[in-house]
């Protein structure tokens, strides 16, 4: 019998794994603490998953949110189109190059893409968010 807990950070990391894939992007952070060092950053972050029952058996959908903030980088973007944009359009490819993340999920789809400001340890990065949301089945 599989454990809800194992196959939720399966999910987790496949995304860390595409993201790593991803050459504009130099660290991939995933739960763990961190010092921003080298940039461009992806750092994975889960959000709220709804869980229902599905329409047979014991089976239970699942609908995985998660946030991936992008720092690419500390100083203002002369032209977001060229200096931002790309390193989270790559992302966002990525994800879409597997939407099954290697057959951990059914299907994962970008929902969300925010090119803007990213505050974290007090300090300003210029980059944005890319949130997916991923459904998984699962058997308890």
């Amino acid at each position: 019998m599989a454990k809800y807990y194992d196959s939720y950070k399966a999910v987790f990391d496949q995304v860390k794994t595409a993201l790593q894939a991803v050459t504009t992007i130099k660290t991939v952070v995933l739960g763990e603490q961190f010092k921003v060092q080298e940039l461009p950053m992806a750092i994975i972050s889960p959000d709220p998953t709804d869980i229902e029952q599905a329409a047979f058996g014991s089976m239970l959908d699942n609908n995985i949110r998660i946030s991936v903030a992008i720092l690419i980088r500390e100083t203002e973007p002369a032209n977001w189109f060229t200096d931002i944009v790309p390193v989270m359009g790559d992302v966002v490819d990525k994800i879409l190059a597997d939407r099954t993340l290697s057959s951990t999920v059914r299907d994962a789809i970008p929902t969300m893409f925010s090119p803007g400001e990213i505050t974290t340890g007090g300090k300003l990065y210029y980059g944005g968010v890319v949130r997916l949301r991923a459904l998984m089945f699962f058997t308890p």
